[in-house]
């Protein structure tokens, strides 16, 4: 591993457990066992590392959720949707998952004072969203959904509940938080969903069957 890669992993830790803000960059040559010199070689400012924390971050959950779930063409659009929360429940009830999600505890932290970081952050929920919108539209279009059905404001919603969730289960430090609420999103979204679709469905644990085993692992 170069000293790069152990600093960017080591930050993202400190910067997931006590904020960005208590993160000095001393305690990052700490615990990565890096010296000033090398640090700076490699960023020019705490800045510039979170940053690069940031998008390996987004990286990650690209790969680890967004990409077997919301962007699966091989799922239909209400398997893709029970995909992504499967994959959201896998990481809010990892040991990891008591800490909060890195994403909205960056952005309750530094939206107010840092607007690059606010504008990074804001750019990564909205596409989210919009992926989730796409799901929706595209499941009306199937006859999944209800035509009535409004995507854009209950893919929000969506988003909006798994923000929550992160932010409770951090809190109570209870992971069934996260089982509870994500029960409730399969429960609201169902309420959607036609005739037809919950005939071509059947029951979800049989949907749920056919579904990729969400994975957490190097989440750091």
């Amino acid at each position: 591993m170069s000293a790069k890669q152990k600093i960017l992993i080591e930050a993202a830790k400190l910067i997931h457990t006590k904020g960005f803000n208590n993160t000095s960059i001393q305690d990052i040559l700490d615990i990565a066992s890096v010296t000033k010199s090398n640090f700076y070689y490699h960023f020019d400012s705490k800045e510039q590392l979170g940053f690069e924390v940031l998008t390996g971050r987004m990286q990650w959950f690209y790969g680890r959720v967004i990409e077997p779930s919301l962007d699966n063409p091989a799922l239909n659009p209400l398997q893709r949707i029970y995909a992504f929360l499967d994959g959201i429940l896998a990481l809010g009830t990892s040991p990891l998952g008591e800490l909060g999600c890195p994403f909205g505890n960056l952005a309750q932290e530094m939206s107010a004072i840092h607007e690059p970081l606010r504008q990074a952050l804001s750019a990564f929920f909205r596409a989210g969203a919009d992926r989730l919108e796409h799901c929706f539209e595209e499941g009306k279009q199937a006859g999944i959904f209800r035509e009535q059905l409004p995507s854009s404001q209950i893919a929000e919603f969506v988003l909006a509940q798994t923000q929550g969730m992160f932010l409770l289960r951090k809190t109570h430090k209870d992971p069934q938080i996260m089982e509870r609420n994500i029960d409730m999103l399969h429960q609201l979204i169902e309420g959607w969903l036609t005739h037809e679709g919950k005939q071509a469905t059947n029951r979800q644990e049989e949907i749920r069957e056919t579904l990729p085993e969400p994975k957490t692992e190097g989440f750091e």
